[in-house]
């Protein structure tokens, strides 16, 4: 965190700008940098992706994720004691909390599964359902209000999320299921997460699902055979370890410094990421039904995003002049009486 922000994101200056236009330049620069990190934390999660599918090459599934999400959550939890949280650890194992985890965990081992045996770039396709998902299940489980125009988007995103996983029974792989599972699990995941009170510190939730996710790895040495590292094995998990820590500490930066409307559309860059990766770490390139798919899954999120966008800034809007039309009638019914 910047040297001009306190602990609580209010400025640490002496007194208020002299002008609004300093504090507008200020917010604009905090923007950008919440942008920027959003882009660089979906490159980190691609990095990770992609180490994870190197990596299980070479050892088992729960071998592989046992590793990263040990050396992450250690990574982790040093962030935890240098933001001073620590005190606040206890509330990692409150039973929401816990919840989350291991929904996050379920999430993580079907995603890795699809790396497994997909191409990158089909499986994180269809994982990016998710976020749309997220929509539909606020519905029945938050009571929240979804538009026509959201719920047309909704559908295309799966037509487009169906079309990548390839129903025909000639070329149907059951494994693309995975990837649509962990859609699923991770959208219930983030349903969760708005029930966690705000009291409970991100990096906080954050070493909880690591230490839920290292002990259900942990149950895969029952009936994996785990062996050691070859040091081509160790620097693929190692830097999965570290892409993913960084990842979640940018991700975390990106939503609280900027915009939701104008961080949230770049989680698409994964598509794009795991496009590059698919190509030039595996030689992978789709073909035109899961291009059709990739666009469908895209532009399907993005619309939703946007049509969500203006509907809060319309709710806002309506708001703002709800208030200022009962700060008005309050001024007017206080007002002394005139002869």
């Amino acid at each position: 965190m910047s040297s001009g922000t306190s602990q609580h994101g209010a400025p640490a200056g002496n007194g208020a700008p002299a002008n609004g236009r300093s504090g507008t330049t200020g917010a604009a620069g905090s923007a950008v940098k919440g942008v920027a990190a959003m882009a660089l934390a979906m490159a980190m999660f691609i990095t990770n992706d992609t180490c994870l599918k190197l990596a299980v090459r070479e050892i088992p599934l729960g071998e592989a994720i046992f590793l990263r999400s040990l050396l992450s959550a250690l990574i982790i939890l040093a962030l935890v004691a240098r933001g001073g949280d620590l005190s606040a650890l206890p509330m990692a194992f409150r039973p929401r909390v816990l919840a989350r985890s291991g929904l996050d965990a379920l999430t993580t081992f079907l995603y890795v599964a699809a790396l497994a045996v997909m191409p990158i770039a089909s499986s994180t396709t269809i994982y990016m359902v998710a976020p749309l998902m997220t929509t539909a299940l606020a519905v029945p489980l938050l009571g929240e209000k979804v538009s026509w125009r959201s719920w047309c988007a909704i559908v295309i995103g799966f037509c487009g999320a169906l079309i990548v996983t390839r129903p025909d029974p000639a070329t149907f792989s059951a494994m693309a299921l995975l990837p649509a599972l962990a859609a699923f699990t991770g959208a219930s995941r983030d349903v969760m997460t708005r029930s966690i009170g705000m009291e409970i510190p991100g990096a906080v939730v954050g070493f909880s699902s690591g230490s839920m996710l290292v002990a259900s790895a942990a149950m895969f040495a029952l009936w994996e055979p785990w062996h050691g590292l070859s040091l081509q094995a160790a620097a693929v998990v190692g830097v999965a370890s570290v892409a993913f820590a960084a990842g979640t500490v940018l991700l975390v930066f990106a939503f609280r410094h900027a915009p939701v409307a104008s961080v949230s559309p770049l989680r698409y860059l994964m598509v794009f990421g795991a496009l590059v990766s698919g190509y030039l770490v595996f030689g992978d390139l789709p073909d035109i039904w899961t291009s059709a798919g990739m666009v469908l899954v895209v532009g399907a999120g993005l619309y939703a995003l946007t049509c969500e966008h203006r509907r809060s800034v319309i709710a806002r809007r309506a708001a703002a002049a709800g208030c200022g039309t009962a700060a008005l009638g309050a001024a007017v019914a206080c007002a002394p009486a005139k002869d």
